[in-house]
């Protein structure tokens, strides 16, 4: 049996305790390697030679060692004969190429036996490690209704949150002496990397792990971090650590393999801080990667002439500000369930300049269509006394706010619901691929240093969302529609319909009278409003 060694990372995994554990960051940590160890050499016992005798407990099935002299006695995960885990990854192939052949390395010497039909290992106690692919939908039946000690994830970042929660399902124990315990390995990037970023790395931050260190080989300085401590929610009781992992954490790596470490030096700036030093606050495919808050933000106080840190006069100047030298604008992307979010963006386009700002925003789920329009106005009066009167152009998704709908008393739509409220909606354009180059040039950082449009501070869901939208995966020119862009639609409805199809903004008065020739026209799909 081979002595198995592992870097100081490796060995923080090995042994963290937490509910849930993320662990990595940058590449070429031995995250594949140290999670195959986790997921089978976990230590779940261990006793001195005293309390074996004091306890009476037959040492039969336990592993001993010897540390400075003395004797002791444990357990790993397998050596527990109805211990069962499960390595999972996007696809089959993914895990045969690169999960496999690292379980392999380890799992022999234990007496691992590969059964190849069923995609798992056997040990001589009987226990099992599976591994099995999670990219489909009708992959996720496996995980329903089984029951497993220890579950892991590799790449974690690959998958949304709904399916690690089917996947998260079936972690459970009746074993007394096993924890049910998750393990999730990743690098930044990919769909998953805002929610992970919130919920792990966000909330357990690492800790710098002694002085900077200057490589004078490949003439950098990098800070060592190690895993702080875990954090515990409060409405679960349950405990999450991060423990980060980049590539100097592998001296066998990054002393034997310089060609390796140069390739990922001369990367793009991106993909450098992401997979050389795992920062999370870029990522591989961010779609919008010119965002800059310094730039594409401005404070709320700043913007209505408001005294800094005074909510007060914040209200009254927000609630009596002059609109008048600009034109107003609302969009809106249609969502009910808590995934798919109903979305309200409220846009002034400067008179002279054309420059908009995007001041508010409502993002709720559970809303059905009369509740938002109802919802619509009361925000908008009661936080800018504003009405719909005073939008020139309502602008919405142009499939889900005219699909019918049965009532009890005949079939309706949502532009019905919303017209009853005196909001008049007109269809956005859906070009997906032409909204998203169109948002890339409003959001394009001028001469003066400034884009196009910028977003007030109040408007939280954009600035966290819009900067985190990878790039689809099997289309660049487009964003993931699995990432969470309800805000970013309706900013897309807005763009395609109001700047991106041409128009013009001048005198208002060219335009009165356009809300009652678009009230006799409610559901004419061919209607294209251009403000001349």
């Amino acid at each position: 049996m081979q002595k198995l060694e592992y870097l100081p990372r490796q060995v923080q995994l090995m042994q963290a305790n937490a509910d849930e554990i993320l662990f990595g960051g940058a590449r070429g940590g031995g995250k594949s390697y140290s999670n195959a160890a986790k997921m089978a050499l976990d230590v779940c016992e261990w006793w001195t030679e005293r309390q074996m005798k004091l306890q009476k407990i037959d040492i039969k099935g336990y592993r001993d060692t010897r540390i400075k002299g003395k004797l002791f006695y444990f357990k790993y995960l397998i050596d527990y004969r109805d211990y069962m885990g499960v390595i999972v990854r996007k696809t089959e192939p993914e895990l045969m190429a690169n999960t496999k052949v690292e379980c392999d390395k380890i799992y022999r010497s234990y007496g691992g036996v590969w059964k190849a039909a069923e995609k798992k290992y056997v040990f001589p106690s009987k226990a099992q490690v599976w591994l099995r692919p999670c990219g489909k939908k009708e992959h996720e039946q496996f995980f329903i209704g089984s029951n497993f000690q220890r579950i892991s994830v590799e790449e974690l970042t690959s998958f949304s949150l709904e399916t690690i929660d089917v996947i998260k399902s079936c972690c459970r124990s009746t074993i007394p002496q096993i924890k049910a315990r998750k393990i999730y390995t990743t690098n930044p990037g990919l769909i998953g990397h805002q929610w992970v970023k919130e919920k792990y790395v966000d909330n357990c931050q690492p800790v710098p792990d002694g002085n900077k260190v200057y490589l004078e080989k490949y003439d950098i300085s990098y800070q060592p971090l190690k895993g702080g401590k875990p954090y515990k929610d409060k409405q679960t009781g349950l405990t999450y650590q991060f423990i980060p992992s980049v590539v100097f954490d592998n001296p066998y790596l990054a002393e034997q393999n310089e060609s390796y470490v140069r390739y990922l030096m001369g990367l793009n700036t991106i993909l450098r801080e992401m997979w050389l030093f795992g920062n999370w606050n870029v990522f591989a495919g961010q779609f919008f990667d010119m965002w800059d808050e310094s730039k594409h933000v401005m404070p709320e106080y700043e913007f209505y002439s408001a005294k800094k840190d005074d909510r007060s006069d914040l209200v009254s100047k927000r609630l009596n500000f002059d609109w008048s030298n600009f034109r107003l604008y609302r969009s809106y992307d249609y969502g009910y369930a808590e995934k798919s979010a109903w979305a309200c963006g409220a846009y002034a386009v400067h008179n002279v300049s054309g420059r908009i700002i995007k001041f508010a925003e409502i993002v709720k789920s559970k809303l059905t269509a009369s509740m938002q329009a109802k919802y619509v106005n009361e925000y908008f009066k009661t936080h800018y006394d504003l009405t719909p009167d005073d939008f020139e152009m309502e602008i919405a998704d142009p499939k889900s706010f005219w699909q019918k709908m049965d009532s009890g008393d005949g079939f309706v739509t949502a532009w019905d619901y919303y017209q009853k409220e005196g909001i008049y909606l007109i269809e956005g354009i859906n070009a997906r691929e032409q909204g998203a180059m169109a948002m890339l040039e409003v959001l394009r950082i001028r001469d003066d240093g400034l884009p196009q449009m910028r977003y007030l501070s109040c408007c939280d869901e954009s600035m966290v969302t819009i900067p985190n939208l990878p790039a689809d995966p099997k289309n660049p020119n487009d964003v993931d529609t699995k990432a969470r862009d309800h805000s970013y639609d309706s900013d897309r409805y807005f763009i395609m319909k109001v700047k991106a199809s041409g128009v013009k903004f001048k005198d208002n008065s060219k335009i009165e009278g356009w809300r009652k020739k678009l009230s006799r026209k409610q559901n004419d799909n061919n209607v294209s409003w251009r403000v001349a």
